[in-house]
């Protein structure tokens, strides 16, 4: 805006110097009876408001539960609509407690969108041990197009069993798991929402006509 201002300010010098040139001797009372060219205030735009469902973007973690954990990686989609991408990682560990390297993880070949659908109020028990409480959720619409589950990892072989193929699982006590390869699954669709208390993001879920808790997560 600047750079434009100074050059419509030097073209309008350049109008009035040709204008008043000659012999007539009016030119000095033109310029001081001419008006002051006023720079024009830059407009300051406002930024948009940041989408309603910004606040859950990032990197999430559940507790472990028994050598399983899932992470859930929420992103912002980039058509601007305010819906979020996630995607979902499940990994299983050597060990109960999650430490130690991870010894296979399955994802899904396509990403969750989860649309805004509004907010609400709700009561919720966070915890399993605690009275439920009044919240307001961010309600959405999630859905997850047609998509494959692919199981890799250190542990992880592929096998064919009975003519179809399966990921051949050891878990290094011993113990091995034959898990079919399914193909291509159905896409599925349901309605939920979020609650942010701090650092903790719950997922819910609508289940017969009310929403029930789903996830407890912890953001990295």
């Amino acid at each position: 805006m600047k750079k434009v201002l100074a050059l419509l300010m030097v073209s309008g010098t350049v109008a009035l110097t040709g204008c008043g040139g000659g012999s007539d001797g009016n030119s000095g009372a033109n310029s001081a009876s001419g008006d002051v060219a006023v720079p024009v205030p830059p407009v300051v735009v406002a930024p948009p408001p940041p989408p309603a469902l910004a606040a859950y973007v990032g990197t999430w973690q559940p507790a472990c539960d028994d050598q399983y954990r899932q992470r859930l990686v929420v992103a912002l989609k980039g058509d601007g609509s305010g819906a979020l991408e996630m995607s979902t990682y499940g990994e299983t560990f050597a060990t109960s407690d999650c430490s130690g390297p991870v010894q296979f993880t399955e994802t899904t070949s396509e990403k969750i969108t989860a649309t805004p659908d509004g907010a609400g109020n709700i009561q919720l028990k966070l915890t399993a041990d605690s009275p439920a409480s009044d919240i307001r959720i961010d309600k959405v619409v999630s859905s997850l197009p047609a998509h494959t589950v692919q199981i890799t990892g250190p542990a992880v072989t592929t096998v064919m069993l009975n003519g179809k193929p399966h990921w051949h699982i050891n878990d290094g006590n011993g113990n091995t798991t034959d898990i079919p390869d399914t193909g291509v699954q159905t896409a599925v669709s349901g309605k939920g929402g979020f609650y942010l208390r701090g650092n903790e993001l719950f997922t819910v879920m609508e289940k017969d006509g009310a929403y029930v808790l789903d996830m407890r997560y912890v953001k990295q």
